[in-house]
């Protein structure tokens, strides 16, 4: 059901996540870090690709709709870059290959069922380099709320059980409600 929603809101228009604009986060990591291999989970149309490749990052782009992949491999074509988008599974990332020292994943993670987002650690904790930093965003889960996502307290104490957090910035999104933003590093193994 998620996927044809998702595809509709692409097919139809600009989805309200799709707004083309580089978070200040991203824009601040990049700033204080030389340009190494980069994954963006969830990448749609390829707004923070974009913006990695141009500072000089080599950049790869994992969504599972089709439609946003289409549209981010034409605005990277566009722009003089390798399309370098496809079509995966977040839980399992079987076209992210090698390690990456950057991934990016904002709104994708906090959409995953329980198991997914285990699946997801476990994914990117094989791809993610040993100095690499997952930064992570997404909406807080409230069970008051009719929310059908979001990341809940435990959520995020089980993502720090498996990896070490660097940093974590609690915010507003709007009227959607709190989010956060949070700095991972794969432990030492």
């Amino acid at each position: 059901m998620k996927r044809i929603k998702f595809f509709l809101l692409y097919l139809l228009g600009k989805p309200r996540w799709d707004t083309g604009i580089v978070p200040p986060e991203v824009v601040e990591f990049v700033e204080q870090h030389p340009p190494r291999r980069a994954l963006d989970i969830g990448c749609g149309t390829g707004t923070n690709l974009l913006y990695l490749m141009q500072k000089g990052w080599q950049g790869n782009g994992v969504d599972f709709s089709w439609l946003a992949v289409f549209k981010a491999r034409q605005r990277l074509r566009k722009a003089g870059f390798p399309p370098n988008v496809w079509v995966d599974d977040a839980t399992r990332l079987t076209k992210a290959k090698g390690e990456y020292n950057y991934i990016l994943d904002i709104g994708c993670f906090h959409q995953l069922s329980p198991a997914g987002k285990r699946a997801a650690m476990d994914s990117i904790l094989k791809i993610l380099a040993l100095d690499g930093c997952w930064m992570l965003y997404g909406h807080c889960w409230n069970p008051s709320e009719s929310m059908d996502h979001g990341l809940s307290e435990q959520d995020i104490s089980e993502v720090s059980s498996r990896f070490r957090m660097i940093r974590r910035v609690d915010g507003q999104e709007g009227t959607r409600g709190p989010s956060v933003w949070l700095w991972l590093e794969r432990r030492g193994l």
